[in-house]
C-alpha cells in the first residue's frame, strides 16, 4: 500500500440519526452451501435492529430432459426434478432455522438463471438489500459465487451486500470507494445508513501516479486535485444529509489492490464501491474494479448501483453538445480537449453495429487525442497507473463526426461516430 494522505473537513456536531429507520426488505441468496451462512449471519445481525422482513431464495439452475450416457440418450424421471428440488428446500430449511428460530423469515425456491431470478425476486419483494455470503479471499459456493455476485450488482437497481464471515457486528469502521464520476455513489449514503452502525466513515480515493509513460503528470494536479475536491464536497453533502461525516483518504497506484490494502491497514469492516449498469453485452464487462474488490477484501463489500443522469434532468443542469463535421477543424479542437481533460479518470467504449456495444477499457487516466490529417485516422490515447506499461491506444480510420458534451462547462464525453457505429470516451 502506497502512503496515504488524510483530508479531514472540518468537524460539525452531528446528531445520531435514527438506525435502517429506511430498511423494510432483505433478501438473502443462498445456494445451500457453507459459503452462505455469512449471508444468514449478517441477514440476522441487521433483522434485529430494524423491522425489515427477510427473504430467503436459492435458485437452482435448470437441468436437461435428457443427457448423453454409454447406451445413448438418457431421459430423466419425472419426479427426479421434484426430488431435487425437495433435497434443496431441506438444506435451506435447516440453515434458515439456525438463524430464524422463530421461522418470521420466508424460504422460497426458484429455477432458472441465477442473478436474473434474484433480481426479479428482489423487486417482487420491493427488497431494499440482497446479500450473499462470501469467505475471507473470495465469494465461493457452487452456485453464488463472484461471476454471478458480479452479474447481480450489473443487473440490479438494489444495493448487493457481499457479507463476510468476519461480520460479528454491523460495521462500524466504513470505506467508501470514491472516484471522480458524478454519477456515481448517489444512493450510497442511503445503503450505508441501511446497515452500518456508525456517524463516520473514509473516502478513500486512489490517484494516478506522479509519472508514467512518459507523461509529466505533476502538470495536471492542479485541475485533479480540485476535480478530486469538487466530488468529495458533493459527497460530504449527500453523506450530512444522512447525518454521517466523511473524511477523505488519498492513494495512490492501482484502485482495487489499493482499496483493499487501505480496507486491511485501518480494519474497515465493510467496503463500499459503485457499480455502473449497462445494458446488453457492455453490461457483461462492466464492473472490473468493484470485482476485483470483491476478490481481494477481507471484509464485508457493499457494492452500490450507479445511476446515468436522466435526459430531461441533463437539459436542466445547462448541458451543451457540440458536433464537429468539418475535419479540418477536428485536430485544433481535440488539441484544447486534451489540454483540458488530460489526466482525468476515463472509461471507453465502442458501438459497434455487427458486435454490439463493447467496453474497451475502465478507469484509466485520459493521456490525449489527436487527429492525422495525412493518413485520416482519429487516436484516443488511454495510460493506466499500474503497472507502467499498461496502456491503450485506440485508432479510428475515417472518422465521421466528432462529439463534446459539456455539463455545467465541464467536458463529460468524447464521440466519435464512425461506419455506422461510435466510439465513446466518458469521464
Amino acid at each position: 500500500m502506497t502512503a496515504i494522505d488524510k483530508i479531514t473537513p472540518g468537524m460539525k456536531d452531528r446528531k445520531a440519526s435514527p438506525l435502517h429507520a429506511a430498511l423494510k426488505s432483505v433478501v438473502v441468496a443462498t445456494d445451500g452451501s457453507d459459503s452462505a451462512i455469512a449471508a444468514f449471519q449478517a441477514a440476522s445481525l441487521i433483522a434485529s435492529h430494524c423491522t425489515a422482513s427477510v427473504h430467503v431464495l436459492s435458485v437452482l439452475e435448470p437441468l436437461p430432459v435428457m443427457f448423453t450416457a454409454a447406451d445413448g440418450m438418457v431421459l430423466l424421471p419425472p419426479d427426479f426434478y421434484q426430488a431435487r428440488e425437495d433435497e434443496q428446500r431441506a438444506i435451506v430449511r435447516n440453515q434458515t432455522v439456525l438463524f430464524d428460530p422463530a421461522q418470521t423469515w420466508t424460504m422460497n425456491l426458484r429455477v432458472g438463471h441465477p442473478a436474473e431470478s434474484i433480481v426479479a425476486f428482489a423487486h417482487e419483494q420491493k427488497a431494499d438489500l440482497i446479500i450473499v455470503g462470501a469467505n475471507k479471499h473470495t465469494v465461493v459456493g457452487r452456485l453464488f459465487g463472484e461471476e454471478t455476485a458480479m452479474e447481480i450488482a450489473r443487473l440490479s437497481d438494489v444495493p448487493l451486500l457481499v457479507a463476510s464471515p468476519a461480520m460479528k457486528r454491523l460495521p462500524r469502521r466504513v470505506v467508501v470507494a470514491m472516484d471522480l464520476e458524478t454519477d456515481g455513489l448517489q444512493c450510497a449514503p442511503q445503503a450505508i445508513q441501511l446497515l452500518a452502525d456508525t456517524r463516520s466513515i473514509s473516502c478513500a480515493h486512489v490517484k494516478p501516479r506522479a509519472e508514467f509513460l512518459g507523461v509529466d503528470w505533476a502538470s495536471y494536479d492542479s485541475g485533479y486535485e480540485l476535480a478530486m475536491r469538487e466530488r468529495f464536497k458533493a459527497l460530504e453533502k449527500d453523506f450530512d444529509s444522512v447525518q454521517m461525516r466523511p473524511d477523505l483518504i488519498v492513494l495512490h497506484g492501482d484502485p482495487p489492490r489499493e482499496l483493499t490494502d487501505y480496507a486491511a491497514y485501518c480494519k474497515a469492516e465493510l467496503l463500499v464501491v459503485g457499480v455502473k449498469r449497462r445494458r446488453g453485452r457492455a453490461r457483461a464487462l462492466g464492473g472490473r474494479i468493484a470485482s476485483r474488490v470483491i476478490r481481494r477484501a477481507d471484509c464485508s463489500v457493499l457494492v452500490v448501483p450507479r445511476f446515468t443522469v436522466p435526459s430531461n434532468e441533463i437539459a436542466r443542469a445547462g448541458a451543451s453538445t457540440s458536433v464537429i463535421q468539418d475535419s479540418p477543424q477536428w485536430s485544433a479542437e481535440l488539441n484544447k480537449f486534451t489540454q483540458r481533460n488530460a489526466g482525468r479518470v476515463a472509461n471507453l467504449e465502442v458501438d459497434d453495429p455487427e458486435l454490439g456495444a463493447l467496453v474497451e477499457a475502465t478507469h484509466y487516466p485520459f493521456v490525449g487525442a489527436d487527429y492525422d490529417h495525412k493518413d485520416g485516422r482519429l487516436t484516443i490515447a488511454l495510460g493506466n497507473t499500474h503497472p507502467v506499461n499498461n496502456h491503450l491506444t485506440r485508432t479510428i480510420e475515417h472518422p465521421q463526426a466528432v462529439s463534446v458534451l459539456r455539463i455545467d462547462g465541464r467536458d463529460e464525453a468524447l464521440s466519435i461516430t464512425h461506419g455506422g457505429g461510435q466510439t465513446l470516451l466518458t469521464f
